[in-house]
């Protein structure tokens, strides 16, 4: 009886040796491929460095990358101009914000 309690005990402990083997394998299949992952990250982050160094020494060379300024029109259309529609059939627009006061 003491051999069957034994061997049975036996029997579990290499189940869970077993178990914990295939666990360690996977864990490090999962292991290499975050470290695969890692290298091809860094490595887009590399590149994408290089690309914003390229991008700002282009920038840098080249004058039509600089902001030019925006002349207005001579006639801007005020805000009460916007809201004003052409045929005169329609009703008026729901004003966005009814307590703003739209100067003349």
């Amino acid at each position: 009886m003491a051999q069957e309690s034994l061997l049975q005990m036996l029997e579990d402990l290499a189940g869970r040796v077993r178990s914990l083997e295939l666990e360690k394998r996977q864990a490090a299949a999962r292991a290499q491929a975050l470290e695969r992952e890692n290298k091809e990250l860094i490595s887009l982050i590399t590149l994408a460095g290089e690309k914003v160094d390229e991008m700002l020494k282009i920038g840098a060379d080249d004058e039509t990358s600089q902001p030019q300024a925006v002349n207005a029109p001579a006639e801007s259309k005020g805000l009460r101009q916007l809201g004003e529609f052409s045929a005169g059939s329609q009703k008026q627009p729901k004003r966005l914000f009814p307590h703003a006061s739209i100067p003349d």
